[in-house]
């Protein structure tokens, strides 16, 4: 218990970014609270994050890379800084979500994926949604 007392001291940027993973999944849920929780789609808490999108959706435990994909859905539907980051976070879902034995994971990322292609191209997520269903799921 004496390690969990010292991390959970952190703020939450560093806490998505420690190596204990209950750490990085009490990250997670404090990042997607917060992103949820901010008003103003330009404000600099975003930034700090946006580097960060591709290892929340790579996490080497399962249960804390759940938790990742719910922050950075958050963060896509919040931040106008998301796009700057679409191809790391897709690169990483692709990588490390569809090969999941979890099908949580797997719902998860091609949600992550159809917000993204939202944020673009809202036409083509009727269409998407159809072919992701048949192929990925």
């Amino acid at each position: 218990m004496g390690d969990d007392s010292e991390w959970m001291k952190l703020p939450t940027d560093e806490k998505v970014q420690h190596k204990v993973w209950k750490a990085r999944l009490a990250g997670y849920e404090e990042a997607c609270k917060l992103f949820s929780s901010i008003t103003d789609e330009k404000s600099p808490e975003f930034n700090k994050y946006a580097g960060l999108m591709k290892k929340f959706v790579t996490d080497t435990n399962a249960f804390a890379q759940e938790k990742g994909l719910d922050a950075v859905m958050a963060f896509i539907e919040n931040a106008n800084v998301a796009g700057r980051v679409c191809q790391d976070v897709l690169q990483g879902v692709i990588t490390k979500c569809f090969n999941s034995s979890k099908q949580k994971t797997k719902e998860k990322a091609m949600e992550v994926f159809m917000l993204y292609i939202e944020a673009e191209k809202q036409d083509i997520v009727q269409v998407s949604t159809t072919i992701s269903n048949r192929f990925y799921l």
